[in-house]
């Protein structure tokens, strides 16, 4: 989906979703790993001793290593200890996101100051981790058997887990995604089967590097080729004659498990890969900074489908190396720890002598309470975004934090006006926080985190009525881009009668809901109450005929929106939509949706108000060639 200041289309069938976050920090592909807890304060049972083992980062991005090979640690049972001498317990289970069922013999690994402890999780799932020195530590990786693992970069985890003496934290899950088969095919512009092209997956550089999976095929005689990947993953695939193809796996190509890659005839001959290497240094004094995440993204035209294609970990010398460019522009990011995220645009494959900079970074901390009675929250999840104008919004930073005390605090931060959203299990979003973030002071972004609206519906089909188990049904918006390990918007699996129920929701929202052999469907202007219950509401999905693909449906205007100052500007119309109808053109700007100005609601709010149900209009206060005037726009159902 796209971050707060993006390209967005309302209502302009399949296209809807080919645009997402740019943003450097924001490279997960997919949020593999769900955390939801509680948090008491007891007299702790029996502990453990875990001894930890000095680490360095690994070598390389790509070698297919296991958790317990890289981070060797040693567990032992202890006598239980005084209550007073007892360090931090954190307790949970490991769970499929699929079935919410106990997954047994999952490996997790925690990371503290270049040590790794180790732990598994035994019957249904259930791990228990003491460590073995308070203080911070990071959720290195996740991995079972037959489930996509959770494995990001060394020292680049956005999970922290913050150990205090004598605190308990208990009802921990982590949600694991099963690694699902999906059938592939690559076929030309006339939709016939492409032998023998070199398939790769791109994208999963955010959470699959320590443990890698399968990334590299070749599609059979018919086209075909099978892999497992998680959802928000490219597929890319690449043969002589051919220009390159890209597909997104989206949530309608999971959800049917095949997915289709398209290749256009090449208009000249294909370049050899290439390379960008160059070093990653401290601003004061140029010394050379180990460990920094290197990422590379083309540089692609307004509305592309942005994806890190590359990524490497810097060496002790500062060195870096992205190889199997193409021929090309790039956008290069470089981050660690403690420093602000560097940025070079425009960099050419070829490049060798590429310097990155990174400054002291910027400081930022709140603490998250609950609105209705102060009391700290825990776990949740802190999103930074640049503040460029008005409406404009980049996702700079997005961390999740497993406190008791509910506190974070972040020095990695570029320095700038920032505006910080905060988000957690059963709550709804925070409102918008702004900041200053600077290098020489500390900015403070507290959040108060009210309880948020409950939906309750079915899933049917639309014509056979008939309830269609295991929908998928989950709330859009801008926050789904985060590089999250736990939801930060509400999602359900339907049950054996098409019902689900969401929690946590927003007082405005839009829902997106799939099934198998079905065209997906979007449903806006559902403004649940704060605590208060909607529904029941039912979601027909319409079945896909033979020899279809499927589609995203949605209720809107037709059009294509972006920011732009104080408005949000119509970049695109769609035919025979009621944008046409009602005479909206290109570059007109849209002030206010049903009286409220688009300032008050926000990009996102914008777009939310100006969806609706199929049948009813919406008001819009446009400015064009300097007159402003308003416009009755009706809503109807379009079908990409």
């Amino acid at each position: 989906m796209p971050w707060p200041g993006g390209f967005y289309t309302l209502a302009m069938g399949n296209d809807r979703k080919r645009w997402r976050s740019a943003s450097a920090v924001a490279l997960a592909v997919l949020l593999v790993v769900a955390i939801v807890l509680t948090v008491r304060t007891k007299s702790p049972g029996p502990t453990s001793t875990i001894a930890l083992a000095p680490q360095s980062p690994p070598p390389t991005l790509h070698a297919p290593v296991s958790v317990p090979t890289r981070l060797p640690i040693a567990v032992k049972p202890s006598a239980p200890a005084a209550a007073d001498a007892i360090r931090a317990v954190f307790e949970g289970r490991v769970v499929s996101r699929a079935t919410g069922l106990g997954v047994n013999g999952a490996d997790l690994t925690f990371s503290r100051a270049g040590a790794a402890a180790s732990v598994h999780s035994g019957e249904d799932g259930a791990f228990r981790f003491e460590p073995p020195a308070d203080g911070r530590w990071l959720l290195a990786a996740v991995t079972a058997p037959g489930f996509l693992p959770f494995a990001p970069e060394w020292g680049h985890s956005p999970v922290e887990l913050e150990a205090k003496p004598g605190r308990r934290v208990r009802g921990i899950e982590i949600h694991l995604v099963p690694a699902t088969e999906v059938l592939g095919r690559v076929v030309d512009a006339e939709d016939r089967p492409v032998p023998d092209a070199q398939v790769r997956l791109l994208g999963l550089g955010s959470e699959a590097v320590l443990v890698s999976i399968p990334d590299r095929f070749t599609s059979d005689a018919g086209g075909e080729f099978r892999f497992a990947a998680p959802q928000g993953a490219v597929i890319e695939a690449r043969k002589a004659g051919f220009a390159p193809g890209r597909a997104e796996l989206d949530l309608l190509a999971m959800i049917e498990r095949r997915v289709t890659v398209r290749l256009d005839t090449a208009r000249g001959p294909a370049a050899e890969p290439g390379r960008i290497a160059g070093r990653v240094v401290a601003r004061e004094g140029g010394s050379p900074i180990p460990g920094a995440l290197v990422m590379a993204e083309p540089e692609r035209g307004f509305g592309a489908m942005p994806v890190a294609v590359a990524q490497a970990a810097s060496a002790d010398d500062g060195g870096f190396a992205l190889d199997g460019l193409d021929a090309g522009s790039y956008r290069l990011t470089a981050l660690a720890e403690g420093r602000a995220p560097a940025f070079l645009r425009r960099v050419a494959t070829g490049s060798r002598d590429v310097v990155l900079e990174l400054g002291p970074g910027g400081r930022l901390r709140g603490c998250v309470r609950a609105a209705a009675t102060g009391a700290a929250v825990a776990p949740f999840t802190v999103l930074v975004f640049e503040r460029r104008a008005s409406l404009f919004r980049r996702l700079q930073r997005s961390r999740s934090f497993i406190d008791p005390s509910g506190c974070y605090a972040l020095a990695d931060l570029q320095p700038g006006p920032v505006a910080v959203v905060v988000s957690a299990p059963g709550f709804a979003p925070s409102a918008e926080v702004r900041a200053e973030v600077s290098e020489s002071s500390e900015a403070v972004a507290d959040a108060e985190l009210a309880r948020g609206g409950r939906l309750r519906g079915v899933v049917r089909d639309d014509a056979t009525r008939s309830p269609l188990a295991g929908a998928r049904i989950s709330v859009e918006g801008s926050l789904e881009d985060a590089a999250s390990t736990f939801p930060v918007l509400a999602e359900a699996i339907a049950d054996g009668a098409g019902q689900f129920v969401l929690d946590g929701l927003p007082s405005r929202l839009s829902l997106s809901a799939a099934a198998a052999g079905h065209h997906g469907r979007v449903l806006g202007g559902i403004e649940p109450s704060p605590g208060a219950e909607v529904g029941p509401i039912e979601i027909a999905l319409r079945a896909v005929a033979p020899g279809e693909e499927p589609k995203t449906e949605l209720a809107g205007i037709g059009v294509g929106v972006a920011p732009r100052g104080d408005a949000v500007v119509v970049t695109a119309v769609a035919a025979r939509g009621g944008a046409e109808e009602a005479g909206l053109v290109r570059g007109d700007l849209v002030l206010r949706v049903n009286g409220t100005a688009v300032i008050e609601l926000g990009f996102r709010g914008a777009i939310d108000a100006i969806r609706g149900p199929e049948g009813t209009f919406v008001v819009l206060g446009i400015r064009r060639d300097g007159m402003t005037f308003d416009v009755r726009v009706p809503r109807r159902l379009v079908r990409g």
